[in-house]
């Protein structure tokens, strides 16, 4: 029976035991402020339903929708039609492993989406602390073989992405990492 014990509290603590931990969605706090390494400030303002409320500020409020999507974008481009055909808040609440694939069209095009828990990790936060993350990864791929990846790291203390990285297979990329979070 200790033996048991043992190999139980052994398989929890081995990268692999993290798999069963899970993740409620949630928004920030109102008035959490989160600052990026570009210098841009967002703060929270609330929640409705699968969507946070946030204001950049110097900017437009947006929505987040569930934790990953912003509505409009930085650009100021309306993503409503891109959202729901993702549905992204299926993905809730986290869990490592957890899959949804969903198609997207716009312009006769349609591109392949595949979102995924990849795994919850230690990862460097704001402020260099080293705090829990869950990864979320979404493949596209589309019309001539184009294909990217995106990932986001889900702080569960922070209830917010505090990294998100984009690269496609022209040679695009792009990252936004949270340094620091005053509440």
């Amino acid at each position: 029976m200790r033996l048991r014990l043992v190999a139980a509290v052994l398989a929890a603590l081995a990268p692999g035991g993290l798999a069963a931990q899970t993740m409620d969605f949630a928004c920030p706090a109102p008035g959490t402020t989160f600052t990026y390494d570009s210098g841009t400030k967002v703060v929270a303002r609330g929640r409705d339903g699968m969507d946070c409320l946030m204001d950049r500020v110097g900017g437009k409020p947006f929505r987040i929708s569930a934790l990953l999507f912003d509505n409009p974008s930085a650009d100021g481009t309306d993503t409503s039609a891109y959202i729901a055909a993702l549905k992204p808040e299926r993905l809730w609440p986290l869990e490592v492993g957890k899959r949804i694939e969903a198609r997207y069209s716009a312009g006769g095009q349609t591109w392949s989406y595949v979102l995924t828990v990849a795994r919850h990790e230690k990862r460097t936060g704001p402020g260099d602390a080293m705090i829990d993350a869950f990864l979320i990864e979404m493949t596209e791929s589309g019309p001539k073989d184009q294909r990217s990846i995106t990932r986001w790291w889900i702080s569960p203390a922070d209830k917010f992405p505090i990294r998100y990285d984009y690269s496609d297979g022209d040679g695009r990329a792009n990252r936004a990492v949270v340094t620091s979070v005053t509440r």
